[in-house]
């Protein structure tokens, strides 16, 4: 009988509710489940306050690593950073007694996706330095237009997310690496740049008229009379 294969899912968002990096994760971690294998998440800054040892004990027990996360700065979100640096620290000078794979799906406010390509870069760097197989990143620009959505129900929005998600799966399944078409795929444009700026820029008007700081987005302090 064959054993069961495990996938787990660190959710490097700091938010709880209303997180893209966690609809991204749901929807690749709900298709793996469909083929059979056992599936768990956990949040890393949850994990980080109470039990940084289930968290090392976790990733040690997986076969798929699944890390979702916002691009902060070009760069992983600090809480992120620390959890990679625990994980390298419990692993060296250990035996790793099981094939491992890794893999990273990355979402920024940016429109375009290609300002995730470093961040990646950084994760594959990490995948390949403590023995895990690395299988590739997804990327993904326009982040905050999913804002904790499931997106299996966004519609034509997210039609090529869902693809690429899909593809992922089967690439998983199938023991092989991230297809380059759920690359491109996932990095398309989920809505013209102009649109996207216009939803953005509302939003920052309904937060500055909330908090009654609708007229500072008009000032400008750094000019003189």
């Amino acid at each position: 009988m064959l054993k069961e294969k495990k996938a787990l899912l660190l959710i490097g968002s700091p938010k709880i509710k209303n997180s893209t990096s966690e609809s991204l994760g749901n929807y690749l971690l709900e298709g793996l489940d469909k083929k059979g294998y056992v599936c768990e998440k956990l949040h890393i800054l949850t994990s980080l306050k109470n039990s940084t040892e289930e968290l090392l004990n976790k990733v040690n027990d997986t076969d798929i690593l699944i890390l979702s996360f916002p691009l902060y700065v070009d760069s992983l979100p600090s809480p992120v950073i620390r959890t990679l640096e625990l994980i390298a620290d419990h692993r060296r000078g250990r035996r790793v007694d099981k094939n491992q794979s890794f893999i990273s799906i990355v979402n920024c406010g940016f429109p375009e996706a290609f300002h995730n390509d470093t961040v990646l870069k950084i994760c594959k760097t990490f995948a390949e330095k403590n023995s895990f197989q690395w299988l590739g990143g997804l990327a993904m620009g326009c982040g905050g237009a999913i804002n904790g959505k499931a997106i299996e129900k966004l519609g034509g929005m997210t039609r090529n997310i869902v693809k690429a998600l899909d593809t992922t799966v089967e690439a998983i399944a199938n023991d092989r690496n991230i297809p380059s078409e759920a690359v491109t795929m996932m990095s398309s444009n989920l809505m013209p740049s102009w649109l996207y700026a216009f939803m953005g820029n509302l939003g920052w008007k309904s937060q500055a008229k909330q908090y009654n700081t609708a007229k500072k987005l008009y000032e400008k302090p750094y000019l003189k009379d």
